[in-house]
């Protein structure tokens, strides 16, 4: 006798068709595996890069340098560029953002701008060639430093913690995403630090009320004027877990954000970049969607099947 002749035995097709509730764990089946259809194609990776040697370089030693880094585990490609806030716009010093020079050194990445070595500029910057302590660091003594982050097109990355190497005198530093669309306007056109949150620019501290692009005392307790890797401190950052292909990180700017109400930080912050780790993963490909869809579309009508 087959199995499904026994005695009370109901066909699967048959329960299925008469039970509602067998129907839903079905459809709650169907759309499960949807869900991990189309995320496979979305799946992210953690990656780390280290900036403190290594890398390629475009442009050196001039003003609007790239470097260019593999990741050191994980995958994955990252472009660094150094930005300054040394473009005048007439008689409105310092209004705009342009590139700068973006060096890597024992401690990690450092940036020199337009303004070094000049009447103008800051003494303490020193050049591209020559330096004296704490020239070659991104810092906001009279010049705001930052540097830009490229994961490339196409790709998005949770950035998840900034490592200060190199600092002096303090270690406060700036983080922000870029949400808007294309590519940011201060790579081809004039805008500066102030209204960068209202173009496409976003905080990624904490989404709690009192939310900061500032973070203070980035370094962790780690020794201030050290080369020494092994001794420097991650730091946590993007509460809000925001993806982005573009990340600007720079020493503590107040254009950007005011500190809030009650804080008070006089002292000037010199850093250098040495690591970086972010959840990493490539956009889907529209093929991938394709191929999930078609895996959908096969197990439905395998059902359909069944259940005629």
């Amino acid at each position: 006798m087959s199995s499904d002749a026994r005695p009370g035995f109901k066909d699967i097709n048959e329960q299925t068709r008469q039970d509602p509730k067998m129907k839903n764990r079905h459809s709650l089946s169907v759309a499960m595996l949807a869900v991990a259809l189309l995320g496979a194609g979305a799946a992210q990776a953690a990656s780390s890069w280290s900036f403190t040697g290594g890398g390629s370089e475009t442009g050196a030693n001039a003003f609007g340098n790239t470097r260019s880094y593999a990741a050191s585990s994980g995958g994955g490609n990252v472009a660094v560029s150094a930005w300054s806030d040394t473009r005048n716009n007439g008689a409105n010093l310092n209004a705009y953002i342009e590139s700068a020079y973006l060096g890597t050194y024992n401690g990690g990445l450092g940036v020199t701008n337009r303004d070094a070595g000049t009447a103008a500029g800051d003494a303490s910057e020193g050049t591209i060639q020559n330096t004296s302590v704490p020239g070659h660091t991104m810092d906001n003594n009279s010049r705001y430093d930052s540097m830009l982050f490229d994961f490339g097109a196409g790709k998005s990355a949770q950035l998840k913690s900034v490592t200060v190497g190199w600092w002096y005198n303090d270690s406060d530093i700036m983080v922000l995403a870029y949400t808007g669309t294309g590519t940011p306007t201060f790579m081809s056109a004039n805008q500066g630090y102030s209204n960068l949150l209202s173009s496409g620019w976003s905080m990624v501290k904490s989404g709690t009320a009192g939310a900061q692009a500032n973070y203070l005392n980035a370094a962790g307790g780690a020794p201030a004027q050290s080369s020494n890797a092994a001794g420097y401190v991650p730091l946590a950052v993007n509460d809000l877990n925001i993806s982005a292909r573009y990340w600007l990180i720079g020493a503590l700017n107040t254009i950007v954000q005011a500190l809030p109400a009650g804080t008070t930080d006089a002292n000037k912050d010199y850093v250098k970049i040495a690591a970086m780790s972010v959840s990493y993963g490539k956009v889907p490909e529209p093929s991938s969607i394709i191929l999930a869809g078609s895996a959908l579309a096969g197990v439905l009508a395998l059902r359909r099947r069944k259940l005629a």
